[in-house]
């Protein structure tokens, strides 16, 4: 059975920074909140839902099978036509002589017309209409492919945003640690290993700000590309990320997957469009009628006005290649199904296995460490202010909460990402 999510509340950045709050006045503390939206006040933001919306109407490859739908379509147009073919005129006119009125001009007008006997139509219909919906749902699993690569890339953005933020109020830290730190060496206040702590700490949290940003960078830059827009152009994008408690098994996932899977619906279709397809065919071995109707005059006779049926003899041509050509597709069809059901069975395994290892370490981070970060946090910086720590032991301890929230937060979004994957190789939505 698939449960209901509960959602769980986590350790946000802003929980970080305000343990800090004293090294640093609330004026700096504005100056780093969003370093990385700086200068882009009048830049578009989109949201998650937003990013689809565009990816839908910008992805080259969902366009390009979009519009093998209107092939499709059209073949169902050319299928429903009342007549197979258009009617043929005809006529002849000739010369003789005549003993008794001497040079006569004869002619004939003839008008022909094809139709389909036993169903023909109904039949050619039916395979029009099989292949409409395989195509849909080649359709359909473009998008699901498209939704999966943007909702991962739009969470690796969010992601790499809240990391510059932490690397980016940690270096305003250590900066603003640096200046006083020098004053107090130059006036004789502090040793120089102190002096040379602060400058080490400094050129770490400017060197991984600066990795942050570059990371950041490269995310946003690959979910434009995913948006269809250029790299240059200016993106900025809201959201949160969740922590689901999603509680399912492979079983349900599995299931779903042979009931959902778009690749798997269009490859039945293609069998059922094979199928009908050599039903036509086999009425097709019998040929379609001409019925023609024609007005004859001949000088000195009388005119006549006639009609006949014609139809060929099915003895070379009994649609033999057609006929192969079809059961062919059928059994093509029938080892794709049975492939793509090995295949969708090893990606929910892997889905799966990927998914409860994420869930089982953001479990952790959830449920032991990020509970214990808080009070760590509490407690050092109550210690520093009673004179029990060190300055170089509260930062020290600082630093390393830091890189705990951090990995926490590629914790969080590798779970997403699972939880992402899941959706993706069933077919269905697990979380909003």
């Amino acid at each position: 059975m698939i449960y209901p999510v509960h959602h769980i509340k986590y350790v946000t950045v802003v929980t970080l920074i305000a343990t800090v709050l004293f090294l640093t006045s609330n004026e700096s503390m504005a100056q780093v909140s969003e370093p990385a939206l700086r200068g882009v006040e009048n830049t578009k933001t989109v949201n998650l839902k937003e990013c689809i919306t565009i990816a839908f109407e910008n992805n080259l490859q969902l366009a390009a099978t979009r519009k093998r739908l209107d092939l499709a379509e059209a073949e169902r147009i050319k299928a429903s036509l009342l007549l197979p073919t258009n009617p043929k005129l005809g006529s002849e006119t000739g010369a003789r002589e005549s003993s008794s009125t001497g040079r006569d001009t004869d002619y004939t007008i003839a008008l022909s017309q094809e139709f389909e006997v036993f169903g023909q139509r109904r039949k050619r219909i039916r395979v029009a209409e099989k292949n409409i919906e395989r195509v849909k749902f080649e359709v359909a699993d473009v998008e699901r492919e498209v939704i999966a690569n943007v909702k991962s890339s739009f969470y690796e953005v969010l992601t790499s945003l809240e990391i510059v933020k932490l690397r980016s109020f940690v270096e305003g830290i250590f900066e603003k640690l640096w200046s006083a730190t020098m004053e107090r060496y130059k006036a004789g206040a502090i040793a120089a290993l102190e002096l040379n702590s602060i400058k080490i700490g400094y050129g770490q949290a400017k060197q991984q700000l600066l990795v942050a940003k570059s990371n950041y960078q490269n995310s946003l830059l690959n979910l434009k590309l995913l948006l269809g827009k250029p790299g240059d152009e200016a993106l900025n994008i809201e959201g949160e990320m969740h922590f689901e408690k999603l509680q399912i098994n492979m079983e349900d996932i599995l299931t779903s997957a042979y009931k959902e899977r778009p690749d798997l619906r269009a490859k039945e279709f293609e069998k059922e469009r094979a199928s009908q397809e050599i039903l036509l065919r086999k009425v097709e071995i019998i040929p379609n009628p001409d019925l023609s109707g024609f007005f004859t005059r001949e000088s000195g006779t009388d005119d006549i006005l006639g009609g006949e049926i014609s139809i060929s003899i099915p003895i070379w041509d009994r649609k033999q290649s057609e006929l192969k050509k079809a059961r062919t597709a059928k059994d093509v069809a029938n080892i794709d199904i049975k492939n793509r059901y090995l295949e969708i069975q090893k990606e929910v395994e892997t889905a799966y296995q990927t998914f409860m290892a994420a869930k089982g370490g953001i479990a952790i981070y959830t449920d032991e460490i990020m509970p214990q970060v808080d009070e760590s946090l509490r407690l050092n910086e109550i210690s520093y202010q009673e004179g029990n720590t060190s300055f170089i032991e509260f930062l020290t301890m600082q630093k390393n909460l830091i890189e705990t929230q951090t990995a926490y937060l590629n914790a969080l979004l590798d779970y997403n990402k699972a939880i992402i994957n899941l959706e993706t190789v069933s077919g269905i939505k697990l979380m909003p």
